[in-house]
């Protein structure tokens, strides 16, 4: 059977991908602001304790999604279209089990509330990311994230002491507004659960250590160091996550034609445009980085950001190739990488950051190394096959 043809609409799959990076840099940014005015008007600790909520929102969140997110991507449209309305309601459900701990426990109120917000917001951009319009996607998202921060900070900066569970549950206003208006577009449909309870488990299992891969590491760090190593590490990896979202962005535009396909990588992003976009990254955060180092800034913070530039680079690269492992329904092969590597991940982390005293640097280390890991796995199941056919075919 010969090879599908590599698509060819490329000028237009770039020119989505810079409208996607428009709205998505400009929601980091504003995210960043945010970053700023916590650390300003609270304290790095508060900020520490703010980024293990956010990371606990990382691990459910993502995890409840993935069978859906996954799903809307290759299944028919009266599926799509029920599995959306059953995400809407979860992500409600969820939402309001996390104000059972508002007086309780910060990390948990937190992380599930916006846990459950960000289900319903995903339900809602589903349509946009079924369609191959990552741009339209990014472009709500950015709108919401911006709302939330502007509450916020109104809040922060109008408030002679303020407080980070009122800043937070500002923030956290616009999901009110987001959950009304999705409410409208799944009503009529039927609700469904995404797949057989085997295959939610496989890819809720998938995403829940993926989640605790690129999460649980600020959870530990905060448990087993402080709230402060804690955000200066969360504060490298937020940056770096940023700039290296533009792999999701840039695979997203080709999900279409990957599904046409049944994920032949030829009919997806080519390697060469991948790696461009990876190296670009992992340059703006070492210049980051560099920039840290000759400022006022902590030196700690400034080393660990220049080390998350590799990171960076990895990750770009490792979210074009998920993409395309999605769309080969390569869920068994996902689960275990995404699950085998996290004791791993972990332990380095615990072994550099907390016992050999690097705090930051040693979690960036553990990042960096880790995920190096991860995409050499992933290169080796989507190419391995293909170059040595090609090695066969031309063994000169």
């Amino acid at each position: 059977m010969s090879e599908p043809e590599a698509p060819k609409k490329g000028g237009r799959n770039l020119a989505k991908t810079l409208i996607s990076l428009v709205w998505i840099y400009g929601g980091r940014g504003v995210g960043m602001l945010w970053t700023l005015a916590l650390i300003a008007q609270l304290s790095i600790s508060d900020y520490g304790l703010y980024s293990m909520a956010f990371a606990l929102m990382s691990i459910v969140g993502p995890a409840l999604n993935n069978p859906y997110a996954v799903r809307a991507l290759r299944e028919s449209e009266d599926r799509f279209l029920g599995e959306r309305a059953g995400r809407y309601l979860l992500g409600v459900a969820i939402l309001l089990i996390g104000q059972l701990f508002i007086n309780v426990n910060y990390i948990a109120w937190f992380g599930l509330t916006t846990a459950g917000g960000e289900l319903v917001m995903k339900a809602y951009l589903s349509r946009a990311n079924r369609d191959g319009h990552p741009d339209r996607s990014f472009r709500m998202d950015t709108i919401r994230q911006m709302s939330s921060v502007a509450l916020g900070s109104i809040y922060l900066f109008s408030t002679d002491h303020p407080k980070l569970l009122v800043a937070s549950i500002v923030y956290c206003l616009p999901y009110a507004v987001v959950i009304v208006i999705t409410g409208f577009v799944v009503r009529g449909h039927r609700p469904k659960a995404p797949g057989s309870p085997k295959l939610m488990a496989l890819l809720a299992g998938e995403m829940l250590g993926t989640a605790l891969y690129l999460q649980g590491d600020v959870l530990l760090l905060g448990w087993m160091t402080s709230h402060a190593t804690a955000g200066y590490y969360s504060l490298t990896w937020t940056v770096a996550s940023a700039i290296a979202t533009v792999g999701m962005s840039y695979s997203g535009t080709y999900v279409e034609s990957l599904r046409e396909h049944d994920g032949d990588v030829s009919a997806g992003p080519p390697l060469k445009n991948t790696l461009t976009l990876a190296a670009v990254g992992g340059s703006l955060v070492l210049l980051t980085g560099i920039g840290l180092l000759i400022s006022p800034a902590p030196t700690e913070l400034a080393v660990a950001m220049m080390i998350m530039s590799i990171y960076c680079a990895v990750r770009t690269t490792i979210l074009v190739f998920q993409t395309i492992l999605y769309t080969q329904r390569r869920d068994v092969f996902r689960f275990g990488v995404a699950v085998g590597l996290v004791p791993f991940k972990l332990l380095a982390v615990a072994a550099l950051a907390a016992w050999a005293g690097l705090g930051a640097v040693g979690g960036a280390i553990a990042t960096a190394g880790t995920d190096a890991v991860l995409l050499a796995i992933f290169a080796t199941a989507l190419y391995g096959k293909r170059l040595a056919r090609k090695t066969a075919e031309d063994p000169a």
